[in-house]
């Protein structure tokens, strides 16, 4: 009866061994799809605060602009502005909403935001900002500007991206390498001992 009990002991335990490493095995894999998520997040975080930055400076640039009804400079600001990586197109708006300025080839605002089209296909990856230009709460307009952040985001999420699946393979191969010292230093005699007493005692 103890030697029933002996053996229920150890199979239990072999298999709660099996059991707790596949489960660290997954833990260790879900941890790096939620780093990977997480860095991810922190980039598109990232770029929407650095365009807010610009877009507020691109603000306060404006506002004697608009109030003088100086076009060519507004021009040129929006021009400079789409000369961003971060950012697909610019306008600039008066405080009644009437386009004063818009960057070369940009998009309808309808089409931008996805309203005229299936699906909102044209608004994926993209997001709109606005700031008021205004001084000494004189409101005088908005300047609106697209973010594209698939293409910004698109090398570093990739670069990422490879750093996890790095971390993937070490995971494995710190596996394989565990089971190979296992199977090369483990006495083989002991094995084989260990059953023959198996055996008799069964």
């Amino acid at each position: 009866m103890l030697q029933i009990n002996k053996k229920r002991l150890r199979r239990l335990w072999q298999f709660f061994v099996v059991v707790a490493g596949f489960s660290t095995i997954m833990m260790l894999f879900m941890y790096s799809n939620q780093l990977n998520n997480r860095n991810y997040k922190m980039l598109y975080e990232q770029t929407e605060s650095l365009s807010r930055v610009i877009l507020r400076q691109a603000a306060a640039t404006a506002y004697p602009a608009v109030t003088n009804d100086q076009i060519d400079v507004l021009d040129g600001l929006v021009a400079r502005l789409q000369e961003e990586k971060l950012i697909l197109d610019a306008a600039v708006y008066d405080q009644r909403g009437n386009l004063l300025a818009s960057s070369v080839g940009a998009m309808p605002l309808e089409q931008l935001t996805g309203i005229n089209t299936p699906l909102s296909v044209a608004s994926i990856g993209r997001q709109q900002l606005v700031e008021p230009i205004s001084h000494d709460g004189h409101m005088a307009g908005f300047v609106r500007i697209t973010l594209e952040h698939a293409e910004v985001i698109k090398a570093a999420s990739n670069r990422l991206e490879q750093s996890i699946n790095l971390v993937r393979a070490m995971i494995l191969v710190a596996i394989v390498t565990g089971a190979l010292l296992i199977f090369t230093f483990a006495s083989r005699k002991d094995l084989w001992r260990s059953t023959f007493l198996l055996k008799n005692n069964d």
